[in-house]
Order: C-alpha cells, then sequence, then structure tokens
C-alpha cells in the first residue's frame, strides 16, 4: 500500500484522478502482485479504497448508481508526505516556456515523471527528459509542439518505461522503435491523430493496458495484436461517433482481457468478426458492439459464446451497417446472441428488426435502453421482465400505438388478462424510471383515453408499475393521454412532459388531467 501511495506524487497537487486509471498505472509498476482468485484490478480497488478510508484522499466523486468513488484528488499536505516517501523518485512539473531549467535540478534516479504543458501547442517537450535514463512512468497532460518529430528519439532513450502516458498530445504516427521498450506495460495514446499502431507493439510481450480510445482517425489495430496474450485493458472506441470503425485483428487470442470497450463488426472477411470473442470470458463490466448489421451469418453470433461470459454486466448493442443490406436478419442475430447472464444494462440501438425476441434469461436486468428501431410497430412485452426499474424508448418512428403487448400481460379469449402462474398479476414490478422521447407519430398509449379506462379489459387482480417514480414524454407531439394506471403509483413523484403540446395542455393546471395528476410533487411542463 505504501508503494502505491507513494506514487501519487508524480501527480502535481490539485491534480484530478481517475481511480481505475490510477490502478492501471501501479499494476504496470508491478504493486499489485496477482495471487490465486485475487486478481490485480480487484487487489487495487481494494488499496484504493483503504487509502480513500484513511483520508489520503479528497473531493471524492462518486458514481450515482453505487456510490463508488471514481475520482479524487490529494490535500497538499498529503501530497508532500508523499513525496517525502519516494525518495526522489516522482516527479511533477509545469512547463511555461521557462522552467527548463527546473527540470535539471531533479535526481537522475527519477522513476516516475508527469509534464504538464500550460501553452497549447506552444511548448515542446523538454529535452532533457532524455537523460533519465531510469525513468519508468512518463506522463504528458498537454499538447507539445514539434511531438512527432521529438517522440522517436525519446522513445530511444528511455529504455526503462513501463508506463508511456500521452494523450491530447498531437500524436500523428507511433514510431517503430516503440517495439524496443519490452518492459512497457501501459500505454495511453487516446485522443491523438494517428491511423495506425506499428506492428512492431505487438513485440510488447508485457503489455497489460492499451488505450488507444477517441483517435478519430484510427482505422485498424496491428494484425498480430493475439500476441499480447497478457493485455488485460484495451480501449478503442469513439463514444460520441457511431459512424467509427477500427478493423480489430487478432483479439480473438486476447483472452485475458477484463475490459474491451468496444468491438467493431467487419462483416467481410476473416477479421474482426463477432465470434472472435469466443474465448474472451474474463471480460467485466462494459462491453459496447457495433455494426451488427453487417452480420452476415447468425450462426457467426453464437459462436461468440456471450452467454459465457459471466463478468459482463452491461451490453450496448448497434445494430447500424456500413454497406447497404441485401438481407436484414436483425431478429435472427438478436435471438442468436445469448446474452451474459448477469447482464444488469441492455442498449439496442439501431434495430432494423420486425419481432425482436428478449431472451427468458435476462432476468437480472435493471436498465433498458431502445433507440431508433426503423421498422417496429408494437413494442416488444418488457412488463415480464421482473427487476427492470429503468427503461428509455427514444426515435422509434412507426410506432403509432402503445398497447397490452407492451406489459407483456396475455390476454384470453374474451379479452381480459390472464395468468398462469398467480391470481396476481404485475406488469413492471420495479420500475421506477420511464421515458418515451422523440416518438413522433406515436398516437394512443392503451388505457389512456382522457381517463376513462375500460376496466372491464383489464382484471382487479392486475398490478402496472406499481414503483413507478417518475414519466418523461419528450417530442411525443401526437400522443393523446396518458393511461390511469401510470399517474396511480403511490410512488410517483415526477411528470416531465417536453415538447408535446397535446398532452402537455392536458397536465397543465385547469387541464383535463389535471385532477388525476395535481397530487403529484413534481410536474414540468415545457
Amino acid at each position: 500500500m505504501r508503494r502505491c501511495f507513494s506514487y501519487c506524487a508524480v501527480f502535481p497537487k490539485d491534480f484530478k484522478f481517475q481511480r481505475d486509471t490510477l490502478i492501471k498505472l501501479w499494476m504496470a509498476q508491478g504493486f499489485l502482485r496477482e495471487k490465486q482468485n485475487e486478481e490485480m484490478e480487484v487487489k487495487g480497488r481494494e488499496c484504493f479504497e483503504a487509502l480513500a478510508a484513511r483520508s489520503f484522499f479528497q473531493d471524492f466523486e462518486k458514481d450515482k448508481n453505487d456510490g463508488s468513488i471514481y475520482a479524487c484528488k490529494m490535500h497538499d499536505m498529503v501530497h508532500d508526505f508523499a513525496q517525502s516517501l519516494t525518495k526522489n523518485e516522482c516527479f511533477s512539473v509545469e512547463i511555461d516556456g521557462s522552467t527548463e531549467s527546473k527540470i535539471y535540478s531533479f535526481s537522475r534516479d527519477a522513476r516516475h515523471f508527469m509534464v504538464v504543458l500550460r501553452n497549447y501547442e506552444t511548448d515542446p517537450l523538454p529535452a532533457t527528459i532524455h537523460s533519465f535514463k531510469k525513468l519508468r512512468s512518463l506522463i504528458v497532460d498537454g499538447y507539445p509542439s514539434l511531438m512527432n518529430a521529438a517522440l522517436p528519439n525519446l522513445i530511444a532513450n528511455l529504455s526503462c518505461l513501463r508506463t508511456l502516458k500521452f494523450p491530447r498530445c498531437g500524436v500523428e504516427e507511433v514510431p517503430s522503435n516503440i517495439g524496443k521498450l519490452i518492459h512497457l506495460r501501459h500505454v495511453d495514446l487516446s485522443f491523438n491523430l494517428i491511423r495506425e499502431l506499428p506492428e512492431e507493439m505487438c513485440e510488447l510481450y508485457n503489455m497489460l493496458t492499451l488505450n488507444v480510445s477517441f483517435c478519430e482517425k484510427l482505422e485498424r489495430l496491428p494484425d498480430n495484436m493475439g500476441r499480447l496474450v497478457k493485455l488485460r485493458h484495451l480501449r478503442v472506441g469513439i463514444y460520441w461517433d457511431d459512424s467509427s470503425f477500427v478493423k480489430m485483428s487478432g483479439v480473438e487470442g486476447l483472452s485475458s482481457l477484463r475490459e474491451l470497450d468496444e468491438f467493431h463488426v467487419s462483416g467481410t472477411g476473416k477479421v474482426s468478426n463477432i465470434g472472435d470473442l469466443k474465448d474472451l470470458n474474463h471480460l467485466q463490466g462494459s462491453l459496447t458492439i457495433k455494426w451488427l448489421g453487417d452480420v452476415k451469418d447468425p450462426n457467426e453470433v453464437k459462436k461468440a459464446e456471450m452467454k459465457s461470459k459471466k463478468h459482463l454486466t452491461r451490453l450496448d448493442l448497434f445494430f447500424q451497417s456500413r454497406t447497404d443490406r441485401e438481407k436484414i436478419n436483425d431478429d435472427e442475430v438478436l435471438e442468436a446472441l445469448e446474452p451474459p447472464p448477469n447482464l444488469e444494462s441492455l442498449d439496442l440501438s439501431n434495430y432494423q428488426g420486425i419481432i425482436p425476441v428478449f431472451p427468458s434469461c435476462i432476468n437480472k436486468l435493471r436498465v433498458v435502453r431502445l433507440w431508433d428501431w426503423g421498422k417496429i410497430e408494437n413494442l416488444p412485452p418488457l412488463g415480464k421482465l421482473p427487476s427492470l426499474e429503468e427503461l428509455t424508448v427514444g426515435d422509434m418512428e412507426c410506432v403509432g400505438r402503445v398497447g397490452r403487448e407492451f406489459l407483456g400481460l396475455r390476454v384470453d379469449s374474451k379479452g381480459e388478462m390472464t395468468s398462469s402462474s398467480s391470481n396476481t398479476i404485475i406488469a413492471f414490478p420495479k420500475l421506477k424510471s420511464l421515458s418515451f422521447r422523440w416518438m413522433t407519430n406515436w398516437e394512443e398509449w392503451e388505457g389512456g383515453e382522457g381517463g376513462n379506462e375500460d376496466k372491464t379489459n383489464i382484471s382487479i387482480s392486475t398490478i402496472i408499475m406499481p414503483s413507478l417514480h417518475s414519466l418523461r414524454i419528450w417530442e411525443c407531439p401526437k400522443l393523446k393521454a396518458l393511461p390511469d394506471y401510470v399517474l396511480q403509483s403511490t410512488t410517483f413523484e415526477q411528470l416531465e412532459i417536453r415538447w408535446s403540446p397535446i398532452i402537455g395542455a392536458q397536465f397543465k393546471a385547469g387541464g383535463e388531467g389535471w385532477p388525476n395528476a395535481s397530487h403529484t410533487p413534481n410536474i414540468k411542463i415545457y
């Protein structure tokens, strides 16, 4: 724990650092030894939490869902203490055009060095860094001038590097001599201008983390990526750009991966096929799969064996295509994609199928988001999901009506709700938050005819959304009414209506829907 704490002295005072990034930096230096049944990442989180509990960290930023700390700072006095423990091994310096001489005063035994450049694209990386032959960490925060010209010589002189962290540095090309840094374990080249990585990077057999996310020009990974058998964290995604595509060769050999933020399906050739995910059974947390619309054979999806990835808790699936599709088989692809057993969050976007099949094994789903389904007229029976707490449906231009099929309730020959297992039927038993957005052709929500619901068609033993807390209706200009059951929940507290003039007029004070909603503590209509 002492080494992990003292390493934090590499950051300047008042610097905000991310928990997960810090843990990866500890891993790169060998501070977290993997033991049987205890992974490095788990040990790192335990160490971080122990330091936080001892007040070594402050200004916490916490995840709104689970309350865990994801970012923090160190108090100046604690930073001074950490610096004293390093015995002149950790340094940080701000470059403003006049501090080159300060670097000369640093011990040549320095192991970890962070450079902060305040003048955007004006100050170069100090040439004196080359003289620190024992450097194990080099972290740059800023945009140095002449970076591409300096990088080959920098790499040639710092052969002991384990961490090379150059985000947002304007790097256009990674020099091939990076393959000589045989001790390198952590490479962060995110937010740069690179188009490809040199094949020589595949000789870095000790690599644990490679981050090339938000590199908007990146086209491909090296062909021999599969040689990096120790790689545990790989990031390639650009979250704001649905059109990004990176040809991901060799991923099938990365069986040690714990983190893969995105996988891009090629749909052509023998590389970057979804079946390449087959042996990546240590993946944890979240995974985004893009370009599922380019899957030609649904059987290829089965090869991915997603059901074996028991540590994945979130899947974001994008069914867009980079080519003109001769055949749309999104229904078959979704059905073949047997989800991880512990999945808690599912996003489905750009889906072009007709009858989506939600597997029965996703009983742990808490969050579902459905976006831009181009052909769906009836929403799937999501009311059957027993653990669902948050549901967002958006941009469904073909949906004109939301009916009882959405509730997941069966209807008998008389048109009445039935249940084979209980006298009480509950649809959406745990749903707390419900949002509909940009449903431009949606007119009817069954059961919502101005509050005059036909109760003869709904059994007295039917309970719908008993835990609902909030409802948001955004840009649904044709929606005529809300069903009574939405506002009848004793837990209901928030109604928000935006850019939906018909329904908005009903629930303003004095509107015909106002008596049913007036008890709601928080009503917002725009």
